[in-house]
């Protein structure tokens, strides 16, 4: 009888199982069910997969097609809404739909970041955090999007782990860039999972390339962005620790890029990564050592496909002669690291991935927070507040125009 074993045993043994095959064992017997449902067990499962790099999957993002009817249209008109799936880890195969509290929202679902088997989600002005494994989520504190009027703004997330305070953190940076007077407005928010709030942090010593939703690249508990000084004169590598939440900057490889068309961030093989697109070539470079500049070294270059520039770096495959990218467009594609080709994934059965991120079965449960947020855009918001002022100013109009009746009547 298993009951007759040790415990520390049956811990070790069960500890080597996938996630979900112990969600399903937890039904055989009470004494697996309390074992497996111990959050010390569940922290010592993550761990020992992270260690052995074991119990990888993806979760993707693909696009649905839907029909939405408008007032002000005849017929229903086409829209497209995300969705994400739970794949296997380098073979995308076995597709699973994710059921997020953000499923039915309309107005799109971004993953701003994945750590440790939890993922952070964002649709309209709402936050959580999800684990895909057991289905159980976190929703974040509102927090405000303040866009100024003639401003060219972007916000840039990302979504780690505090390993002395087992606390998980994510950050939000917000810039808004006035032309006309040259000034720029930037506001630094991190939220803290142990106390559940928002708090305000330094502001970032300069201006972070706009690429829309940027997630910072997460390694050594830093995030990682590529930025310019206030003057636009120099690149720079700009990174934001979650231990101290102060910023710092890391040095560009010692190479020329005055013809390059844009730079993104990302990390392979616990090592920095920046991709180099230009004109006609793709060229990966990381960092050996963290923070040596002579440590650069270029590992890949590639022909640009089609000219879209390659994003960000996603996964090796198990046998390293593949490498997962996303691309311009929302596009995911693949590097024959022999042939140095790119192949465009497709999918069985499915749509066309936009984007993809890597993360940990695991048994690790959140709360349920009630979900009560605005998850509506501001669009939306504008749209109901247009409506009424003009029921409002209706109803005044005809107030008045029945009083003036009324008084040539007498």
């Amino acid at each position: 009888m298993i009951t007759q074993l040790p415990i520390d045993l049956i811990s070790d043994i069960l500890a080597r199982l996938p996630a979900k095959t112990l969600i399903r064992l937890k039904i055989v017997c009470k004494s697996l069910y309390i074992l497996i449902s111990d959050a010390d067990f569940a922290n010592h499962h993550l761990e020992r997969s992270i260690s052995t790099n074991s119990n990888l999957h993806y979760v993707v993002k693909t696009p649905r097609m839907y029909l939405q009817e408008y007032a002000h249209l005849p017929k229903p008109h086409k829209q497209s809404c995300p969705v994400l799936h739970s794949a296997d880890f380098d073979s995308l195969d076995n597709p699973r739909e994710l059921s997020h509290p953000f499923k039915e929202c309309k107005t799109g679902v971004w993953v701003l970041g994945s750590c440790r088997g939890l993922l952070l989600l964002r649709a309209g002005y709402g936050h959580l955090l999800y684990n895909p494994t057991t289905q159980t989520y976190n929703v974040l504190p509102f927090l405000s999007v303040y866009e100024p009027a003639r401003s060219y703004g972007h916000h840039d997330y990302g979504f780690g782990y505090v390993s002395v305070a087992k606390d998980y953190k994510c950050v939000r940076i917000m810039q808004c860039y006035f032309k006309e007077v040259d000034d720029l407005l930037c506001e630094v928010m991190v939220y803290s999972m142990k106390m559940n709030c928002w708090k305000r942090a330094p502001d970032v010593p300069c201006y972070f390339r706009p690429c829309g939703w940027s997630v910072g690249a997460l390694l050594h508990e830093s995030f990682h962005w590529v930025g310019t000084n206030r003057d636009n004169e120099y690149e720079l590598i700009v990174a934001f620790s979650l231990r101290d939440e102060t910023f710092n900057c890391l040095p560009l490889p010692n190479f020329r890029f005055e013809q390059y068309d844009a730079m993104y961030m990302g990390t392979l093989d616990d090592c920095l990564c920046l991709l180099v697109n230009n004109y006609r070539l793709c060229t990966v470079w990381v960092m050996k050592e963290y923070g040596v500049v002579g440590s650069w070294t270029m590992m890949y270059s590639v022909e640009k496909a089609r000219c879209y520039n390659l994003e960000r770096p996603i996964s090796y495959s198990v046998d390293k002669k593949r490498l997962l990218v996303r691309k311009t467009l929302c596009m995911l594609t693949y590097i024959d690291l022999e042939t140095m080709e790119s192949t465009d994934v497709m999918f069985t059965g499915w749509e066309r991935g936009l984007d993809a991120h890597v993360y940990i079965e695991n048994l690790l449960m959140l709360d349920y927070n009630e979900f009560v947020i605005n998850v509506g855009t501001k669009n939306d918001q504008q749209g109901k507040t247009k409506k009424k002022r003009r029921r409002r100013r209706r109803r005044r109009n005809k107030r008045t125009s029945q009083g003036e009746n009324a008084v040539e009547r007498t």
